[in-house]
Order: C-alpha cells, then structure tokens, then sequence
C-alpha cells in the first residue's frame, strides 16, 4: 500500500505552528522557554509538531467529543491567554483537515494513533474546536526533565546541519514509537501487561 507523504504545505503548517508555540511566553501559557533569532527558526523547522494535544488520552478525548455544551466540573478550565488559545484552535484546525485528508502524515506529525485521527475526522470542525475552547489539551510534546527534551533543546537548533538533523530525527523516531514522552498521559491499563491467552493455553498444553 502506498502512502501520500508530507508536502511542502503540510511542513510549512507545521513549522509556522512550531514557531508559534515557541513564541508564546511561558509565564502565560506553560509553554516552552523562550528562544529568539535564528536558533527558534532552526528548531522550529523539525517535521513534526513541537506541541501535543494529548492524542493518546482516549478517555478524555472520548469525553470532550461526546460531552455536548456542558463542562464536567471537574475538568480544567479554559485558560485566557489569547495567543496561547489562538495556537491550540489553529493546531487542532489543521489536524482535523490533515486528518480528513491524509491521516498518514497527521499521524507522522504529531504521533497521534490512527483511533485519534479517526475521532475528530469523524467530527465537524466546530465539534473539534469547541473541545479546544472549553479546556486546555495543548502541552509539550516532551517531558522537560528527560534527556530527549534536552537533546532536542540543546541540538535541535544548532546552526551544524547534521547535529540538528540527528537530535531532531531522534525525537521524531522516539515520538512514533514510544507513548509516555509526557508524565501526565494515562498509563496504559493493567490488563495490557497480563500475558496473552493464547501464550498462556499454549503453557499447559
């Protein structure tokens, strides 16, 4: 089977949304340090998005999409930075349309598995957006105390073409096959971890 890969539209979107989220000030939007000059242009050229809208929490998903009007009151509460909210309707707008039209590389891009892809492409725009104006989803693709956030940091904007290629290629790889980047996202369910029935039937035989 053959896969439509990134174009130059697609990888422009996503490094004008990486730009942006660089841009925002961490105070206001728990965002990421603040990088100026050639350095944030360098880092934001990665091929995929710096950012994350918890893709692989499919309760909350689930709950945002199928809540209606109303908010649990125990869900967080939107915050009032405008900038910041600005990037999280104009990233999950562009998802949902790289969704509908090649969920490859909206998988590519922000790690997200195909059951993501499939819940909001199923959606209208509004219902998606409306999840992203009732609470906050965005946060950064890395936890900011492991060493591959460092790396990306440190390297991944380095004016030496092969180091910034190599620290962002390394992230990208560990985004794609790893789903516990941030702390915050729902650990997998115990029942995962029990040995298959079939492995199990086949030691007692």
């Amino acid at each position: 089977m053959e896969y439509e890969g990134l174009t130059h539209d697609d990888l422009a979107n996503v490094r004008a949304l990486n730009r942006a989220w660089l841009r925002l000030d961490p105070e206001d939007s728990k965002g990421p340090p603040r990088l100026s000059g050639k350095r944030l242009e360098r880092l934001a050229s990665a091929p995929f998005l710096l950012f994350s809208f918890r893709e692989h929490d499919d309760q909350r998903w689930k709950s945002l999409l199928d809540g209606g009007p109303q908010q649990d009151l125990l869900e967080e509460r939107p915050i009032h930075a405008s900038e910041f909210m600005a990037l999280q309707s104009a990233g999950l707008a562009f998802l949902w349309a790289l969704a509908r039209r090649n969920p490859y590389v909206a998988r590519l891009v922000s790690g997200a598995p195909l059951s993501w892809c499939e819940q909001i492409a199923s959606r209208t725009l509004v219902q998606v957006l409306d999840c992203g104006a009732r609470c906050q989803v965005i946060e950064s693709r890395f936890d900011d105390a492991s060493a591959l956030y460092r790396r990306l940091w440190r390297r991944g904007g380095s004016a030496l073409k092969e180091m910034r290629a190599f620290a962002q290629i390394g992230a990208l790889q560990a985004m794609l096959t790893s789903r516990e980047l941030v702390p915050c996202r729902r650990m997998p369910a115990a029942a995962c971890r029990m040995p298959q029935p079939a492995v199990q039937v086949a030691d007692k035989v």
